[in-house]
């Protein structure tokens, strides 16, 4: 069974780079070269992945990725961004949807393989389950439970694992997004004692030298 991979890219080289790392044995890859054409194609297409570059003409990639997401049936798709070498990034505009990864140009054509594989087979999985960056919902067992004997002697009850539910899932999407703002709050923080610090320093340095010409 192949793989369906809708790669949105304008640059003929990068094409040619996920042709060779996702081969037609194992991948239906399509290739829309804007973020019109690629929704477009969507409703015909319905990809498992989608490669998105950050930079294309017309609609960037931040406006196809936010199209994307505001879709009930391609919330869950596998979503990779394509980033070039010189390209700059904004990455609070990022953290506004939820994608699984950010792919640096030029990439090894392997580890973009393995990427897409594991996504895909993680999705079909767990297709219920909503899908966060850098975050998956454990798999495994969890920590051990003890129980204490009641003194009575009666066997002691264990309160069972809640469901996972949409009220479960938009506490979890609350906590996440919660978290992004409180990071980037304090990452503006200790931007400006950092510009301040700088500043103080500079202002201290001309003083000095205004003192000196005196």
């Amino acid at each position: 069974m192949t793989s369906k991979v809708l790669l949105i890219d304008a640059s003929p080289s990068t094409r040619k780079a996920v042709e060779l790392a996702l081969p037609a044995s194992a991948f239906d890859l399509r290739v829309a070269p804007d973020g019109l054409a690629a929704i477009r194609l969507l409703p015909e297409f319905s990809p498992e992945a989608v490669l998105l570059a950050l930079f294309l003409p017309g609609m960037d990639g931040v406006e196809v990725a936010a199209f994307l997401r505001s879709q009930p049936e391609y919330r869950t798709t596998a979503l990779f961004l394509l980033r070039g070498p010189f390209e700059t990034l904004d990455s609070s505009k990022l953290s506004s949807f939820d994608h699984d990864g950010l792919v640096q140009k030029p990439f090894d054509g392997d580890s973009l393989h393995r990427l897409v594989r594991t996504a895909i087979d993680r999705k079909r999985e767990l297709p219920s389950l909503p899908e966060e960056p850098f975050f998956e919902p454990p798999t495994g067992p969890g920590p051990p439970v003890v129980v204490e004997a009641p003194e009575n002697g009666e066997a002691a009850g264990v309160a069972a694992l809640p469901e996972w539910t949409d009220d479960v899932e938009r506490k979890i999407r609350e906590v996440i997004r919660q978290e992004i703002v409180r990071n980037q709050a304090e990452m503006e923080d200790r931007a400006r004692d950092i510009v301040s610090a700088e500043f103080k320093k500079v202002l201290v340095e001309e003083l000095k030298a205004i003192d000196a010409k005196r």
